[in-house]
């Protein structure tokens, strides 16, 4: 009897002992995940699949050289493309499959989806990353989004008022406007901007989305003899409306801005040398001299005919590093059971991370929003952007 009971002992013992192991293995993330999955909510096929493409690009570019340095926790990741086609439709039917046990997810990209797909996310308790919307949009799903960008009056306008103050010819400014997503609450935060400058006379011409032919626009701008035109269309309309203009007379191409958004491979294909001299604002600056941005550059041209990584392209590399900061600070097991409370703490972490260290500069957020992030005006020449301004938060 003594002979069992101590036999009973020992076995108690060694179930403890493991039931202790386990416990100790979950908490440090190795008992759920073998590889950490993020979904990406894109557009991959339909009409803005060039741009879903250098998303998703960013993104696995980012896992590539995280599982090349070890993974996240020592475990690899991989970026899951979910495809919408740019459909609302199917955007809400993604979400709501996702938003069961991913983590925390990438996208929805573009806006109409966003607006679709995100109240799934924030009903699910899901934290998604809306890395390329402008605040407006990205606010409205707080705290289960975050803003990549500050308020689009706030920043904008500076930027603008910082351009119009060189210029103090300048009396008389047009501006091209698309009627896409957040682009019109741009176009008024560049009227802000003027104002500011003491710049109020500021026409709108609207450009449809379904234009094809650009020379009544042009002829339409030309006879209010304007002398600085900003352009707040997609890439392919800018380019197609500076030749336009440019066919009609107009050489000073330094009177010419970009806005961000343009900063697309159709701009510079379609409008090939007719762009040169014309100035581009964005949040990045592809003159950065460091090893980290300067793979990033090789790779992206490898991949793309020797094309430059475009302005948005970064945004989604940069969110697959925060996440994994996130998942190893905290810890995160990706325990099922465990799901909605580290989604949560993902989701505050990332809302309010400190110093971040992106591609191109070190920020900080505070609830949601990026306090001290530059934006950059550029010359193009060629098809390379050469800075002429930074503006500082």
């Amino acid at each position: 009897m003594k002979k069992i009971i101590f036999l009973l002992m020992i076995l108690m013992v060694i179930l403890t002992s493991f039931s202790f192991a386990a416990g100790q293995k979950e908490a440090a993330g190795q008992e759920y995940v073998e590889e950490w999955e993020i979904p990406f909510l894109n557009c991959l096929t339909g009409p803005i699949a060039s741009i879903g493409e250098y998303l998703q690009w960013g993104a696995e570019r980012a896992a590539y050289e995280i599982n090349e340095a070890g993974g996240i926790a020592g475990k690899p990741v991989k970026i899951i493309g979910v495809d919408t086609g740019m459909s609302p439709e199917k955007g809400t039917v993604e979400m709501a499959k996702i938003s069961e046990k991913a983590l925390v997810a990438l996208g929805p990209v573009p806006e109409p989806v966003i607006m679709a797909a995100m109240p799934i996310a924030v009903k699910k308790g899901l934290f998604s990353f809306t890395a390329t919307t402008s605040y407006e949009y990205a606010e409205k799903f707080f705290p289960w989004s975050i803003s990549w960008f500050p308020p689009t009056e706030q920043r904008l306008g500076a930027i603008i008022t910082a351009w119009a103050k060189k210029r103090p010819e300048m009396k008389n400014v047009v501006q091209f406007v698309e009627n896409y997503g957040p682009w019109p609450g741009m176009a008024a935060a560049h009227v802000k901007g003027l104002k500011d400058a003491g710049i109020t006379a500021v026409d709108d011409i609207d450009v449809p989305g379904d234009a094809v032919t650009f020379g009544p626009l042009a002829v339409k701008t030309l006879a209010k003899k304007p002398d600085s035109i900003i352009f707040v269309c997609n890439a392919e309309k800018v380019a197609k409306l500076i030749l336009e203009l440019r066919d009609r007379g107009w050489t000073d191409n330094s009177k010419f801005l970009i806005f961000s958004s343009a900063d697309d491979g159709a701009l510079y294909t379609t409008g090939g040398d007719n762009i040169n001299g014309s100035l581009i604002y964005n949040y990045v600056d592809p003159n950065l001299d460091t090893p980290r941005w300067a793979a990033f550059r090789q790779a992206f041209k490898d991949d793309h005919e020797g094309m430059e990584p475009f302005s948005l392209s970064p945004n989604y590399y940069d969110a697959v590093y925060m996440i994994k900061r996130a998942i190893e600070d905290l810890g995160i097991t990706g325990a099922p059971a465990k799901l909605a409370e580290e989604r949560k703490a993902i989701a505050d972490y990332c809302r309010n991370i400190q110093k971040f260290d992106g591609l191109f500069f070190e920020w900080t957020n505070k609830d949601g929003v990026p306090t001290d992030k530059p934006v950059f005006i550029f010359e193009i020449q060629s098809g390379k952007k050469i800075l002429v301004e930074t503006i500082k938060g």
